[in-house]
């Protein structure tokens, strides 16, 4: 859920390209919530996806991020990273537990969409 506080959000953080010790600070705040999404409802694993900083990926799916949390237009986490051919990613999303038959809202697959951008070494990491 979005916050109105005064501070950068955790996905704010993400999104504007903070340290990676940034990023690990507000997430051991007491408070925080690893899933808290934007405006826009991405949360701050979306951010590291699109910004293909896998560091900060593995921090936030270490943390307890939802690594099946749709963005606010329906795009999950996999079909994200497999978009984008980032294959550590994908790894780590699998790891922890990002389902590898999950539709996006346009009932895209990870392996639909893998193999409409020729990434077919991440397709067979499906299983």
């Amino acid at each position: 859920m979005p916050t109105d506080r005064s501070e950068p959000t955790l996905p704010n953080l993400v999104c504007n390209n903070a340290s990676i010790e940034e990023v690990n600070s507000r997430l051991n705040e007491a408070e925080v919530d690893i899933d808290e999404v934007d405006f826009k409802g991405w949360s701050g694993l979306h951010w590291a996806l699109v910004r293909e900083v896998p560091e900060v990926i593995k921090l936030m799916l270490d943390s307890g991020a939802n690594p099946n949390l749709a963005t606010g237009t329906g795009r999950l986490p996999l079909n994200i990273a497999m978009r984008s051919g980032q294959g550590d990613a994908v790894q780590m999303l699998l790891a922890a537990g990002a389902d590898p038959e999950g539709a996006d809202v346009d009932g895209k697959t990870p392996r639909m969409v893998g193999m409409a951008g020729k990434y077919p070494e991440l397709v067979k990491l499906l299983k």
